[in-house]
C-alpha cells in the first residue's frame, strides 16, 4: 500500500512536471508569435516592401564617378542612410540612399578599385559591409538568417558609423574594395537585423562591364 501510494505521488509530480513543461513551451512560443507578428506589421505599415521611398524615384542607368585614366581605374560611391540630417525625417531607417530591400543595384566592371563611403543621417547607428554570399542565396538577399551560412566571404566594412543628433554634423566612413573579382555581392549594413530589415544592395561585377553604373527599380 505505502509502494503504491509514493509511486502514484512520483506519477502524479512527473505530469505535474511536463504540464508546467507544456505550459512553458507554449507561453514562449505565443511570445515568439506575437514579437514576429508585430515586426511584420510595423515593417508593412511603416515601409511596405515596395523596396523605394515615396520621394524615390526609378534609374534605370545611374551615375557613378569614375577615373578610367588612373593607374587603376577606381569608381568613387558615396552611400547615404535618409534620415533627419538630409530633410527625410519620416524616413525608413533602414535605407541606403532611400532605397531598401535590393532596390538598388550596382554594376561594376571587373578588376577596378572601388572608394565607397557611407554617411549616416540617421539617428541610428550603421555600417557598410561588402560581403559574397552563395550563389544560391544572392537573390533572395539578406532577409531571414543573415549568417556565415549565407557568407562565404567578407571583403571589407566600415565599422560603425556614428548616427547624427539633431544639430550636429553627420558622421562618414570610407573603405577601399580593391581588384573586383566577377561576381555577384550584397552591400548590407552588417549590425544585427538591420540587413534582415531590407537593408542591403545588389552588386553585379562583370568583365562585360564598361563602366559603373546602377539602377533603382
Amino acid at each position: 500500500m505505502v509502494l503504491a501510494l509514493a509511486l502514484h505521488e512520483r506519477l502524479y509530480g512527473e505530469v505535474v512536471l511536463i504540464s508546467n513543461v507544456k505550459k512553458a513551451a507554449i507561453a514562449v512560443l505565443i511570445v515568439a508569435i506575437v514579437l514576429i507578428a508585430a515586426f511584420a506589421l510595423t515593417v508593412a505599415l511603416y515601409h511596405p516592401m515596395n523596396t523605394v521611398m515615396s520621394d524615390g524615384q526609378k534609374v534605370s542607368n545611374g551615375y557613378i564617378a569614375y577615373n578610367k585614366n588612373s593607374s587603376v581605374p577606381t569608381a568613387y560611391i558615396h552611400l547615404c542612410n535618409w534620415g533627419v540630417g538630409n530633410g527625410h525625417s519620416n524616413a525608413y531607417p533602414f535605407n541606403f540612399n532611400g532605397t531598401s530591400y535590393g532596390a538598388m543595384t550596382i554594376y561594376l566592371p571587373a578588376h577596378i578599385n572601388v572608394k565607397l563611403t557611407l554617411t549616416d543621417y540617421e539617428v541610428k547607428p550603421h555600417t557598410l559591409k561588402i560581403e559574397l554570399p552563395y550563389p544560391s542565396q544572392w537573390a533572395r538577399g539578406p532577409i531571414w538568417a543573415h549568417t556565415s551560412v549565407h557568407v562565404q566571404k567578407v571583403i571589407n566594412s566600415t565599422g560603425v558609423v556614428l548616427p547624427i543628433w539633431y544639430g550636429n554634423t553627420a558622421h562618414s566612413r570610407s573603405i577601399w574594395w580593391n581588384n573586383t573579382e566577377p561576381g555577384k555581392y550584397w552591400l548590407v549594413c552588417g549590425l544585427t537585423t538591420h540587413a534582415e530589415a531590407g537593408m542591403y544592395i545588389y552588386v553585379i561585377v562583370s568583365s562585360s562591364i564598361t563602366k559603373p553604373y546602377y539602377t533603382i527599380k
